[in-house]
């Protein structure tokens, strides 16, 4: 690596240590918040300190207010680890409802911003004017280190100056925020130049919202929406409000509901203020079902609005296109270039991007069709199923499953990620710099070229079966040949092996083998 790059590292992990120094010690001293374990900060590696800084600050009031020069020093770390993160500029996301612009000639159309939809850190946005938090009524942030609720994610990148600043706004006010308003802050060291706090309705788990929640939760986007008119608008002239999905986290309002009030409100407010300053609204989601629902519902109004039914999500070529120029490919190529030595961990979405998606009912559907009648909708369906009628039935399903993976063609992710690799990483005698730590039991990098002593794959590997009882430890074996000996047997209708085929069994005690 470059020494500007090293020397910047050295200068963050200096800040880090820093502040949590004077962390530790105000902890020790003033019984604030609850302790945490103090240790040798020299022996924590970047990771396990700025989550120990970020953790620290959680649970830190705002008052006493932080010297200035720890501030800094927190503002400087936070701001590098925003930096490292894989980010999103507000304006690559593809919208669902384009801006339009009003026809002067005909009269017909009023101005209206473009609408958009995206899954992923709401932090990580960039070229935004404001992003909204579902905040509670106290309105200081979450005090529980590690918990994955919104107000926590925005306050932990934004620094403790936000929490200053809500300190000050509930000051003033002298009483718990109300549901369905809105106040502004600064972003301190968000990507946002201001964050919109509102607290929506609560709801108990699996209750049904009444008619004064879902108002209330309505009131919310329409105080945000207002408070953002309010803003200045930006040199660039794109005013870009980015709204979370408000309520529907421990908060508990159904995630449907909450949607269509979300965006009927929405486009209400805008056709109520067709002069709005607002350019650009982004719905962010956690989830991929709440994708699939805010997708359903702008994708409807499209057609309504007399667009092409067929809308058009960010999967094509044009996206993969814009995906490869976006900073964040780029600042993660130099870093990969720069790397040492390189880490690859891997989950199930790589081989799904591969087409060897275990959710999917197409691939279930036309690899495996003789396996309908047990009622499987994909491959991860019979995992931990138990209700096999015979031993043949049940090996009958392996041994199709482990020769759709084995016949699985090569792919050009695949390919181009050895080839990526191969040429920095691989060396000769042993000397590669690389390794694979792998949820992924179909054994598709050693395939493309990865060498099999560098890559771990805890969870199993197909190309081996394992005795059910671990009789002894050597008794794993290589399933090349049970495929073999089964395959000529297998009906190509019912994909079933006959009645009285011998499964395969341990051939040191006569138990089961199972899949590894």
């Amino acid at each position: 690596m470059s020494n500007v790059h090293h020397g910047q590292e050295r200068l963050t992990r200096a800040q880090i240590h820093r502040a949590l120094r004077f962390l530790f010690v105000e902890e020790q001293t003033s019984k604030q918040h609850s302790r945490f374990v103090v240790c040798d900060l020299d022996t924590l590696d970047d990771w396990h300190a700025m989550t120990a800084l970020k953790n620290m600050l959680c649970a830190r009031p705002a008052k006493p207010l932080l010297p200035l020069d720890i501030k800094e020093a927190i503002d400087t770390a936070l701001a590098y680890d925003l930096a490292s993160r894989a980010q999103v500029s507000a304006l690559d996301i593809d919208p669902i409802l384009p801006r339009r612009l009003t026809d002067r000639m005909s009269g017909k159309h009023q101005s209206r911003p473009s609408i958009s939809v995206w899954k992923g850190d709401i932090t990580t946005i960039r070229d935004c004017t404001a992003i909204v938090n579902a905040a509670n009524s106290q309105m200081l942030g979450c005090f529980i280190p590690g918990h994955k609720c919104i107000d926590n994610a925005i306050h932990a990148s934004a620094g403790p100056g936000l929490r200053e600043a809500c300190y000050a706004l509930m000051e003033e006010q002298g009483c718990l925020e109300a549901e369905g308003q809105a106040k502004v802050t600064p972003g301190y060291n968000l990507n946002s130049k201001y964050v919109i706090h509102t607290v929506g309705p609560q709801m108990s788990c699996g209750s049904a919202p009444i008619v004064e929640q879902a108002k209330m939760l309505a009131d919310c986007y329409r105080s945000c929406l207002q408070a953002a008119e309010e803003l200045p608008v930006p040199d660039s002239g794109r005013k870009v409000l980015v709204f979370c999905s408000i309520s529907t986290g421990i908060f508990g309002f159904p995630s449907a509901e909450a949607c269509s009030i979300a965006v009927r409100t929405v486009l209400e407010w805008l056709s109520h203020h067709c002069n709005s300053t607002i350019t650009d609204v982004v719905f962010d989601v956690f989830s991929e079902s709440d994708l699939d629902l805010y997708r359903h519902r702008l994708s409807e109004l499209s057609c309504d609005d007399g667009k092409s039914p067929g809308v058009v999500f960010p999967a094509g070529e044009q996206h993969i296109i814009k995906l490869y120029d976006s900073p964040n490919i780029q600042a993660a190529r130099t870093i990969i270039q720069k790397a040492d030595y390189l880490i690859i961990s891997a989950g199930a979405g790589l081989s799904a991007s591969a087409g060897l998606d275990y959710t999917s009912a197409d691939l279930f559907s036309q690899h495996l069709p003789g396996f309908n009648k047990y009622d499987f909708r994909c491959l991860y369906d019979v995992f931990g199923f138990q209700s096999w009628p015979s031993e043949q039935a049940r090996w009958s399903y392996f041994m199709n499953h482990l020769i759709l993976i084995r016949d699985w063609p090569q792919q050009e992710l695949y390919s181009n990620l050895w080839r990526t690799i191969s040429t920095r990483f691989a060396g000769d005698a042993g000397d590669d710099r690389y390794f694979v730590r792998t949820s992924n039991a179909d054994g598709l990098f050693i395939r493309h070229g990865f060498l099999a002593s560098r890559v771990s794959t805890p969870q199993g590997h197909y190309a081996q079966l394992q005795c059910i009882r671990k009789c002894r430890i050597d008794a794993v074996f290589d399933a090349a040949p049970y495929i073999a000996a089964a395959e000529p047997h297998l009906d190509p209708i019912t994909q079933h092996l006959p009645a009285d085929f011998p499964v395969p069994t341990c051939p040191h005690c006569n138990s089961s083998l199972v899949l590894c």
